[in-house]
């Protein structure tokens, strides 16, 4: 008993001593006593027991240890603080006592920002929440759904919508001991849910290198927004069969074009897509499509492809220089294109074609491969005509074998039948030979091609060489040289009578290899005479030089002239053909000129400076210009009758 009332005795001292303690209190705007301030709210401080007249009782609120001690200059006791922090507040009062007494106290003033918070759509309507500023002690999150869920914010929450849509989340944060809290809301919108019946589709694959680090391009189609796609290619390992080498990621439409790079396309192998959403979540894959590997090599004038593939294709398309070559099946591995010529390089690339499961096409296409042909084979001997033209020169036609190109061709030349000397190299098929004089000629030709390969020799072909001589009776006879170089042999001869524009006035079939012109032209003043040879097929031409005959000037010169003025031989003048202009004098007995003038001048009316010069005979010169240019002049007398 007595230790009992020892007890009791000293508990009652305690609590006297408690009721006479001075101590600082804070009050909030609903009057309650609170631990932590708030930036921003009015607090009211006073002593914790109301021993102090209000009058009486004084407060510094950021109270930084001065001496002496602030004496403030009134008894507020309501303050609002700005800034966060651990603030001293100071009471000056009385107790009761004579003194004046202090008491002093740390508060912790708190802000209240507004909490930050990110989110993440997921697949079946999940949606993480992470807080990226955890400076409150509570969170709690209000998901708009009817729901809510407290956190401390240092981990990432999920929470899983029901229904699918757009929801508006708040986030409220709140100190322990405190009033204060911050507020921020944003709109979250659930993933559309993938429709597995229509699922992504890779349209078309196209390997744009390859190579071990080459690199494919994919059309993408069925794509939803707000998810990933991961691009995996088939490894052949049973453990991992397949192997991420990409990732589409920012989908903003159904449709997408994509370029993977740093992937070994060195084999034909599968592809897909699949559908991850941001929590890690793998969805149904698209289509499988395989990408095609081909190669290209080269050997004796052929192009040889081969491709490697994975099932399933129904057809291929062979291109080469961007142009349809050939649609095969879709079990095809391996093409020959035999219409390449050598030397030349030539770009291939293969498309394959089919349809998924679910009967959608799609389309894969091989990396570009280049092929340069080779050959080793010599080409067989081209052909060589020759042939004058209007300028007697003569000009070589070189046939090459169907298929070749000349890189350089050889022509030789024989004169009178002499060793055969180079008359040119050249990358033309069409050769001038200007160095002819009319001595019998014979040509030969070989030709290297692309590939470097040179050809035999050529036919030997020699062309016409015509040569004409006027006769003591005024005829024209001709002779030629035979043709040499038509696989069949001549068949034909024929004398071609030309006019001063090379054109065809007359032909005559000859012979043999001589022909006389006996019915000469009455119209030309030159006769261009060639031959023309023709082939037993009919298909080959060749032409001899061109040789030109000049006709004797005909000139009319009257004998006497009456300038009577009965209009008839009035005058004299100067008539004919095959010359071109003249100049004509006439004198008198003397000597002396009575009479001068040209063809454009009129003719002589029997005067002599006008007046009428007598009857009797006159002497004349008259100068004329052949059709070859040269200067003929005839003299005569001419009699003057009244």
């Amino acid at each position: 008993m007595r230790y009992l009332l020892t007890i009791w005795f000293i508990l009652l001292a305690t609590a006297c001593w408690a009721q006479d303690e001075k101590c600082i209190a804070a009050l909030n705007a609903a009057g309650e006593e609170t631990e932590v301030l708030c930036v921003g709210q009015e607090v009211t401080f006073k002593d914790c027991y109301d021993k102090v007249d209000d009058d009486k009782e004084y407060y510094v609120f950021d109270y930084k240890g001065e001496s002496p001690i602030p004496t403030p200059s009134s008894t507020n006791k309501k303050h609002t603080y700005t800034a966060p922090g651990r603030y001293k507040v100071l009471q000056i009062a009385n107790y009761g006592s004579t003194s004046t007494d202090t008491v002093s106290r740390v508060f912790e003033v708190k802000a209240a920002p507004e909490p930050v918070f990110t989110t993440q759509s997921c697949a079946s309507g999940a949606v993480s929440f992470t807080i990226t500023n955890p400076e409150y002690d509570v969170y709690t999150f209000d998901f708009g759904d009817g729901t809510t869920q407290q956190t401390d914010g240092s981990s990432t929450i999920t929470h899983t919508y029901s229904s699918q849509g757009s929801f508006t989340v708040t986030l409220t944060g709140s100190y322990n001991g405190a009033t204060c809290q911050g507020i921020s809301s944003q709109s979250v919108s659930t993933l559309p849910v993938l429709d597995r019946e229509n699922p992504t589709q890779i349209e078309k694959l196209t390997v744009l290198e390859q190579a071990e680090n080459g690199s494919i391009q994919l059309e993408l189609s069925g794509l939803v927004p707000g998810y990933a796609y991961t691009i995996e290619q088939y490894t052949g390992d049973f453990r991992q069969p397949y192997i991420e080498i990409g990732v589409v990621q920012d989908v903003t439409g159904a449709t997408l074009t994509q370029t993977i790079r740093d992937v070994n396309t060195v084999d034909g192998t599968w592809y897909l897509a699949r559908p991850v959403d941001a929590c890690g979540e793998v969805s149904i894959n698209s289509n499988v499509i395989s990408g095609i590997s081909l190669n290209a090599q080269t050997d004796e004038e052929q192009a040889q492809l081969n491709w490697e593939y994975s099932p399933d294709f129904s057809a291929f398309e062979v291109y080469r220089n961007g142009t349809l070559l050939q649609t095969l099946p879709g079990t095809t591995s391996a093409f020959t294109d035999n219409e390449v010529t050598c030397g030349q390089t030539y770009s291939y690339y293969v498309v394959g074609t089919g349809n998924d499961p679910q009967g959608d096409r799609y389309t894969s296409v091989s990396a570009t491969r280049d092929a340069e042909v080779t050959s080793t084979a010599v080409p067989a001997a081209p052909y060589l005509l020759s042939s004058f033209n209007l300028s007697n020169q003569v000009e070589l036609t070189l046939q090459l074998p169907e298929g070749e190109t000349v890189s350089v061709a050889t022509i030789e030349k024989s004169i009178k039948g002499g060793p055969y000397q180079q008359l040119a190299q050249t990358q033309q098929t069409n050769i001038l030979d200007e160095s002819i004089n009319g001595q019998p000629v014979c040509y030969r030709s070989t030709f290297t091609n692309v590939c470097g390969n040179t050809s035999p020799a050529s036919n030997i072909t020699c062309p016409i060489i015509l040569e004409a001589e006027r006769q003591t009776d005024g005829s024209i006879n001709l002779s030629w040289s035979a043709f040499t170089g038509f696989p069949d042999g001549v068949g034909q001869y024929s004398v071609e009578l030309l006019d001063e524009n090379g054109t065809l006035v007359t032909s005559y079939p000859a012979t043999g290899r001589t022909f006389t012109d006996q019915t000469l032209s009455n119209d030309l003043p030159v006769l261009r005479y060639r031959i023309k040879a023709m082939s037993q097929n009919g298909t080959g031409v060749s032409f001899s030089n061109m040789v030109e005959i000049e006709q004797d000037a005909l000139v009319y010169i009257p004998s006497a002239f009456t300038p009577n003025g009965d209009g008839l031989n009035d005058v004299f003048e100067i008539q004919g053909k095959f010359f071109s202009g003249y100049t004509l004098r006439v004198f008198n007995r003397s000597g002396s000129v009575v009479y001068e003038g040209t063809e454009a001048d009129a003719a002589w009316d029997g005067t002599d400076n006008g007046r009428e010069a007598p009857a009797g005979a006159y002497a004349y010169t008259i100068s004329f210009q052949t059709s070859f240019g040269t200067t003929k002049k005839r003299t005569g007398t001419i009699t003057l009758l009244r």
